[in-house]
């Protein structure tokens, strides 16, 4: 009488399953969308384009660009230019899933690192009032 067993293992192959992460479409997108965000929030920041205004000293929202009231503090844009640029990405992103899989891989992929290097430049600009009046203090 043996007390040992011995097991088998069989190795039947595994459909592949479909991932977003190796999908075409999701790769244009997120192409896309990383080129186009930093050009976006540079165009919201430089023309005042936020979705919406937050009043922190208030706990208020104003729909798009509000000045800040007198004795409420300041108003708060960054989190609106931040929703506008998701929104505006996310839509260009989806219309170049529509195009063409050779017109996506005609765009050169150092842009996704190149731009947010480049948008430093005038968003620094921007912040140049700051940084002369000694704001940080």
């Amino acid at each position: 009488m043996s007390t040992t067993t011995t097991t088998t293992s069989s190795t039947a192959a595994k459909p592949a399953s479909s991932s977003l992460a190796a999908s075409a479409k999701f790769k244009t997108f997120a192409i896309v969308f990383s080129i186009t965000a930093p050009i976006l929030y540079v165009v919201c920041e430089l023309f005042s384009l936020p979705l919406f205004t937050y009043h922190p000293a208030t706990n208020r929202f104003d729909f798009g660009w509000a000045p800040g009231r007198s004795g409420e503090g300041p108003a708060m844009y960054w989190y609106g230019w931040t929703a506008t640029m998701l929104i505006g990405c996310t839509v260009i992103g989806w219309l170049a899933t529509l195009l063409p899989e050779r017109a996506i891989r005609a765009i050169p992929l150092a842009l996704i690192w190149l731009l947010p290097i480049l948008a430093m430049v005038p968003l620094a600009w921007a912040l140049k009032p700051f940084w002369e009046k000694g704001g940080w203090l």
